[in-house]
């Protein structure tokens, strides 16, 4: 229910040695809030210097947990998991902390827009989107609903940017 929200905007992903994660907090109307969580997420970011990139990275919403199980089932059936399992990170770039990108949720692409840190082996971003821009509006149960504005918290592993090919010598 109010996780579909939250669940919805999930779009960055992971995978290898580092821990990946896709972390969405839900704010809840009139009072409180939960998350959603997966660690179930594909995909890595490349670092160069002070930019960094990543695409095709995939995120299995199937997989999301709120820590109730009313809530879970809520969740899918508004992110109509049946239909749209994975969402995508499409595609993103950022430099010096601030990055841009194109996220896929329920077959809805978005352009979305944050802030990241790299530290040590992982990418750790940040961004928020708009649960209505991907069909997911007037959730509410028993008189609490969700706010439109869903925050989402993706750790991802980084290697290095693949090197510049070289001009062949003529």
């Amino acid at each position: 229910m109010k996780s579909v929200i939250a669940a919805a905007v999930v779009m960055f992903g992971v995978s290898g040695a580092f821990a990946q994660s896709v972390v969405i907090d839900v704010t809840l109307n009139p009072m409180g809030d939960f998350k959603a969580k997966t660690n179930q997420v594909k995909g890595t970011a490349q670092v160069n210097g002070d930019e960094v990139s990543a695409q095709n990275i995939l995120v299995n919403m199937k997989s999301l947990k709120t820590g109730v199980e009313l809530r879970d089932k809520h969740t899918q059936k508004y992110l109509e998991t049946d239909k749209h399992p994975i969402a995508y990170l499409i595609s993103a770039k950022g430099k010096g902390g601030k990055g841009v990108g194109k996220i896929k949720v329920k077959g809805i692409e978005k352009d979305i827009a944050g802030t990241y840190k790299v530290e040590g082996g992982l990418l750790k971003a940040e961004f928020e989107v708009n649960a209505s821009d991907f069909g997911i509006k007037d959730i509410n149960y028993m008189g609490v609903g969700t706010e439109d504005i869903v925050k989402l918290h993706v750790e991802v592993p980084v290697g290095a940017a693949a090197p510049a090919k070289a001009k062949a010598a003529k």
